[in-house]
């Protein structure tokens, strides 16, 4: 009996030594790329992000069953990147685009009007010829909106494929279209005054119901939103009967104490919302939301809102509105920030030490001077400069949790007709 015992040992012994040789080799063959190399970040990450899907109660409501859309979730969370619409949240290749309804409209470029659908298309694949800069991702304003009296009101849409169900097909249409050319969209909305009252203040949180209930329309994930995509900028408020508020009724380290709660209360309504819809469907999409690039610095209460394990957020868009020339000090505005005033604030390195418990993404401006200073945009400079730009953050910052660059924006005043 002690002889076959001692057997039995040695021959467990030579398994285990045997699964040890072949898990070694696997693990040589995948990590042969900068991807597949784990760090510290990587993991502390991995378990925030997955923190940020559960809903702000910690509960499913309770009429959802969740134990088929469990399993779904983690069918698609253990699928490749290629298949997996959150994978994008580890990696650093994501090149995005904001296309607000503009020039084309949404409208136009949903129903295809003088082929502006095949014209975004083409220009996705291959932006002004290069198809090394194709876009992967883009931010899609679908409702169309007047902007007269923005500052005053909330606006109306004038074209609703969202809720209309006449023109819901051809919203599904174009996604599907645009995902099969390897193109994720998530939805993009925003104005200023939402946090400015709490009438106000719904219509995003009722904008993030209807994105959910679009995409519960079909089973088909290709016709679905990836995500939705918030800009809000209050800011920006500095004329009609808001003007100037955001700057009252400060918080310590921050500004208008109610409009700050209401952008709280938004974000974390929209987090529900969405997290209801995973844990119904088994479909998971991001919330996003774009912040100045000098918000970390001023505006110590959303930075501590945003910047934590279960917050709101998937990932944060930067907008990085710098040209890059040398700041007051000589070094690279868009790496190193500029000053208006006494500081010098934002940039690449002062927003990813800053924002350490998010992933990043960062926006660079395209527009002219009536959309964005000299010195915030590669109007002037064009193409060659803005492009220098983007390698250096994709090759020199692609650790750790900088996921990619968003362009701001399509147009012919912008990213279009950007000059070489």
């Amino acid at each position: 009996m002690k002889q076959r015992a001692v057997r039995n040992q040695f021959a467990i012994f030579i398994v285990l030594l045997n699964a040890l040789f072949v898990a070694a080799a696997c693990g040589g063959a995948t990590d042969s790329g900068p991807e597949s190399e784990a760090t510290e970040w990587d993991d502390e990450f991995s378990e925030a992000n997955e923190s940020s899907q559960v809903s702000q109660t910690d509960e499913p409501p309770a009429d959802v069953e969740t134990d088929e859309s469990e399993a779904v979730a983690a069918d698609q969370d253990s699928a490749p990147a290629s298949s997996n619409p959150m994978a994008f949240l580890s990696q650093s290749d994501t090149r995005a685009l904001w296309v607000w309804s503009e020039s084309p409209g949404a409208e136009a470029i949903i129903e295809n009007t003088g082929g502006a659908q095949d014209e975004l298309l083409d220009f996705l694949a291959a932006p002004h010829g290069d198809a090394s800069r194709a876009i992967n991702r883009i931010f899609f304003e679908a409702r169309q909106y007047s902007n007269v009296d923005r500052f005053a009101k909330v606006r109306a849409a004038s074209y609703d494929p969202l809720t209309d169900p006449s023109k819901q097909e051809s919203l599904r249409a174009f996604l599907k279209r645009t995902k099969s050319q390897g193109v994720a969209v998530e939805y993009l909305d925003g104005q200023a005054i939402w946090v400015a009252s709490d009438a106000n203040a719904e219509a995003p949180k009722q904008l993030c119901r209807d994105i959910v209930a679009f995409n519960k329309g079909t089973d088909d994930t290709a016709e679905r939103f990836d995500g939705i995509h918030l800009d809000i900028e209050p800011h920006t408020v500095r004329e009609g009967p808001y003007g100037g508020q955001w700057w009252e009724n400060r918080l310590p380290g921050g500004y208008n104490a109610e409009w700050t709660e209401r952008w709280k209360d938004i974000l974390n309504s929209c987090r529900a919302t969405i997290d209801a819809y995973t844990a119904e469907t088994g479909h998971r999409i991001v919330l996003a939301s774009d912040l100045g690039t000098d918000y970390a610095y001023y505006n110590k209460p959303i930075y501590e809102f945003l910047n934590r394990s279960g917050g709101p957020l998937d990932y944060l868009g930067i907008m990085n509105y710098f040209d890059n020339r040398p700041n007051r000090d000589g070094d690279p505005s868009y790496f190193y920030g500029d000053s208006e005033g006494e500081e010098i604030t934002g940039g690449v390195i002062e927003n990813l030490d800053s924002w350490d418990r998010l992933p990043v993404m960062f926006g660079v401006e395209t527009g002219p001077e009536s959309i964005a200073q000299d010195w915030q945009s590669f109007w002037q400079e064009g193409r060659g400069a803005m492009y220098q730009t983007i390698d250096t953050l994709m090759s020199d910052y692609n650790a750790g949790n900088m996921i990619g660059v968003a362009i701001h924006h399509y147009g012919p005043r912008s990213y279009v007709g950007l000059k070489q």
